[in-house]
C-alpha cells in the first residue's frame, strides 16, 4: 500500500554561504547544504533550550550571530550534542575547486564524449581537475590561474568573451615551465570548439545557473536520504535558484547516469516545498548544521582558524556525506 504524501517522513534543508554564481568570492570560499530528519518535539525542545540560553530580544538565532559569541557557541555545542546519530547530513563544495570542475565537464567532456570516450566512467574529469587545480598555480604562475579562472567564471556568466577565456588559458600556458603540464594546458586550448558553440547556449540561457552549487549539492543529499527514508518530504528554507530548478530535479532520472554507462540518474526521492525557518525548528537546525560544516570545512580549506572551528571537526566529520573538493576528499565517507 502506498504513503501519501502527508504521512511521508521530512527532510529539512538550508545551506550556508551560497553566493550564487559567483564562486571566487573571497570571503565566502566553502558552501554547505545540510538536511536534517529530526522528530518536531525533539526539534522545538533543542532550539526552545538555545533560545533559553540568550538574550530575550534576540529574534531568530541564527548561525552567524551564534558562533559569534561564546555564549551562543555554548549554545550551539549543546543542541548538537542532543542530534541523534543519522540525523544530520551534510555535503560541502570548495568554490575555487567546482571552478575548475566545471571547466572541465563544459568544456573538456563534450570533446572527449564526441571522440567516443567516457571522461566520468573511471572519475577520469575528476581527475583532470584535481590535477590542473593543484599544478595550476604552482607549475605556471598564480597570477595567471587566477585571471584564467575568473575568465571562466565571467564567460559563464556571459560578462567575458570566448575570446577573453581563450586569452587567459594562453597566458596560463605561456606562463609554464613544464613542457609536461604545458601540455595539459593545451587540453583545454584544443576544446575551442567547444566553447564557442557552448557560448550560444549560455547566450539562450540553456545554462542558466550552471555555476551555482545549490542544485547538484541538494541533489546529491537528498538521494542519499532517499536510501534510507524512501520516498519524503523535503522542506527547504527560501531559495529561487532551487525553486526555478524543481521540474529539472524531479525529472533527472529520465537522463543517462555518464558515470554508468546504460543506467539513467537515481531518482531525486523527495517532494520539495519551501518554508520560513521561524515555522519549523528543524530549519533552524538544518542553518546551525550548514553552518558549522562550513566554519569546520573553510579552516580545512585555508589552514588556521579559531579553537571553536577546531571543536566543530568531530560533530561535522560524521554529518559529511561527501563533496565537490580536491583530493583528498579529508572527511568524506564516499
Amino acid at each position: 500500500m502506498s504513503t501519501s504524501s502527508s504521512e511521508r517522513p521530512v527532510v529539512y534543508v538550508d545551506e550556508s554561504a551560497n553566493s550564487g554564481q559567483n564562486l571566487l568570492d573571497p570571503h565566502q570560499p566553502v558552501f554547505t547544504v545540510a538536511g536534517v530528519h529530526l522528530p518536531d518535539d525533539l526539534a522545538a525542545s533543542i532550539v526552545d533550550e538555545v533560545r533559553g540560553q540568550l538574550p530575550r530580544n534576540l529574534r531568530e538565532p541564527k548561525y552567524t550571530s551564534l558562533a559569534g559569541s561564546s555564549g551562543g557557541r555554548k549554545a550551539l555545542m549543546n543542541a548538537f550534542s542532543r542530534l541523534p546519530e543519522g540525523s544530520v547530513r551534510t555535503y560541502l563544495v570548495h568554490k575555487r575547486f567546482m571552478v575548475m570542475t566545471k571547466m572541465v565537464d563544459v568544456i573538456v567532456e563534450p570533446m572527449a564524449h564526441r571522440d567516443g570516450y567516457n571522461l566520468y566512467e573511471g572519475k577520469e574529469a575528476l581527475a583532470l581537475a584535481n590535477m590542473l587545480h593543484r599544478a595550476g598555480p604552482v607549475m605556471g604562475n598564480a597570477d595567471a590561474y587566477d585571471r584564467m579562472l575568473h575568465a571562466f567564471v565571467n564567460w559563464v556568466r556571459q560578462k567575458a568573451t570566448t575570446d577573453d577565456l581563450y586569452a587567459a588559458i594562453g597566458a596560463l600556458k605561456a606562463s609554464v615551465q613544464s613542457q609536461q603540464f604545458a601540455e595539459w594546458t593545451e587540453v583545454l586550448e584544443h576544446c575551442r570548439p567547444v566553447a564557442d558553440e557552448t557560448a550560444a547556449e549560455i547566450a539562450s540561457q540553456e545554462h542558466r545557473d550552471e555555476l551555482d552549487p545549490a542544485v547538484p549539492s541538494l541533489y546529491c543529499l537528498a538521494t542519499t536520504f532517499g536510501q534510507t527514508l524512501g520516498k519524503f518530504r523535503l522542506v527547504h528554507d527560501a531559495s529561487k535558484v532551487v525553486d526555478r530548478n524543481t521540474t529539472r530535479l524531479h525529472t533527472v532520472h529520465f537522463f543517462p547516469d555518464p558515470a554508468r554507462p546504460g543506467e539513467f540518474m537515481h531518482p531525486f526521492m523527495g517532494a520539495i516545498e519551501f518554508a520560513d525557518s521561524k515555522d519549523h525548528p528543524q530549519l533552524q537546525v538544518a542553518d546551525w548544521a550548514a553552518g558549522a560544516t562550513r566554519q569546520w570545512a573553510q579552516r580545512m580549506a585555508s589552514g588556521g582558524g579559531d579553537q571553536f572551528s577546531r571543536d566543530l571537526e568531530p560533530l561535522a566529520r560524521p554529518w559529511l556525506i561527501d563533496g565537490i573538493w580536491p583530493a583528498p576528499m579529508e572527511g568524506s565517507r564516499a
